[in-house]
């Protein structure tokens, strides 16, 4: 059996001390640039590899970040799009830097609950989908020191580090879109999770608001739609919904709704876009196949969970600093289930 290469052989053969070696595998700034390469080129040359289990309990590190997901959205995390292509941006990242992701659900815990986490060194940070319902986690966690990153913001004051796109942007455009192509009778559809609305839909509505008051069409109360955000209770909500108001315009808020809502219109033999122009929020690369493909306000989902990461690692381990958010300008995508009113 050859022997098996030590730090100690490392040490000798770059001419430095076994702690030098150590500091350079844990990337001490202690030791200077040309040290650290000669100390690399040892370890290539010499097949060392490096006991990943002492570099984490030096660095006081595992190498696992947790991703919360809230209770309600435990299911989602298979059935709605969304998810997959968020978490694919994540673990591209996370593999390209040697982390591991772990599925935790803690809805409705307080920031004490995270800190133990931490404490008993299960993970090095957290990524948090969907609103929790305490809106004052964020600032929590920050007076505690703890790491973590939102996707998607859920303070209305914003008071955390969160990446997100520009969802009051996405409303304005997608209903100015609508607005553009002569629609005036128009439904912005926005999930209800357990009887309230989370706040990216809140700035949606707001975008939607702004664009109809740019166009002289005043804003009802009516024209947002609550909807459930799961396929089957969706389809029949929007089945029944739609037997008494049958508006020229749908603006749905997420990729389930916006499948269930294309099944039901063929189910009941309503022509899209003929006879209603229907605009998506998710990603556009699901929408590019369905039939008619849907005009989509895209929402660069897997850049969500890759930049996410990317700012949740550099917390972790200390590097460069990043601005507490991230926020970035959604663009529509025109396809083929939008058309001008009347036409």
């Amino acid at each position: 059996m050859p022997k098996k290469v030590t730090i100690l052989d490392v040490a000798q053969f770059s001419n430095v001390t076994k702690s030098t070696v150590s500091r350079v595998i844990n990337d001490s700034p202690l030791v200077n640039e040309r040290t650290k390469q000669r100390v690399w080129q040892a370890i290539k040359e010499l097949g060392y590899t490096p006991n990943r289990t002492a570099r984490s309990l030096a660095l006081g590190k595992n190498h696992v970040i947790g991703m919360v997901v809230s209770e309600q959205q435990i299911s989602d995390v298979v059935l709605n799009p969304f998810f997959p292509t968020v978490l694919k941006g994540i673990t591209t990242v996370a593999n390209q830097q040697g982390y591991n992701i772990l599925l935790l659900s803690l809805s409705g815990q307080d920031a004490q609950s995270y800190t133990e986490i931490l404490q008993r060194h299960t993970v090095d940070g957290f990524l948090i989908l969907g609103g929790p319902s305490d809106v004052n986690l964020g600032r929590d966690l920050d007076r505690m020191k703890v790491p973590y990153v939102f996707i998607g913001k859920h303070d209305p004051e914003a008071q955390h580090s969160f990446v997100s796109t520009d969802n009051e942007e996405g409303g304005y455009i997608a209903g100015k879109h609508l607005i553009d192509l002569g629609h005036r009778n128009i439904r912005l559809m926005v999930g209800e999770v357990k009887g309230s609305i989370l706040v990216h839909n809140v700035e949606r509505i707001a975008g939607f608001r702004r664009a109809l008051g740019e166009a002289g069409i005043p804003f009802e109360d009516r024209l947002v739609v609550k909807m459930p955000t799961d396929m089957e209770n969706s389809y029949y909500f929007l089945k029944t919904y739609l037997e008494r108001d049958r508006p020229s315009g749908l603006i749905l808020s997420n990729e389930v709704t916006s499948m269930s809502c294309l099944n039901l219109l063929l189910d009941e033999g309503i022509a899209v876009p003929d006879e209603i122009s229907l605009v998506s929020f998710g990603d556009p690369q699901f929408f590019r196949n369905t039939r008619p493909s849907l005009t989509t306000v895209s929402q660069s989902v897997e850049w969500l969970g890759r930049t996410a990461m990317e700012m949740l690692l550099k917390r972790v381990t200390g590097g460069e600093w990043l601005p507490p958010k991230i926020i970035r300008k959604p663009e529509i995508v025109l396809r083929g289930s939008t058309k001008k009113c009347g036409v």
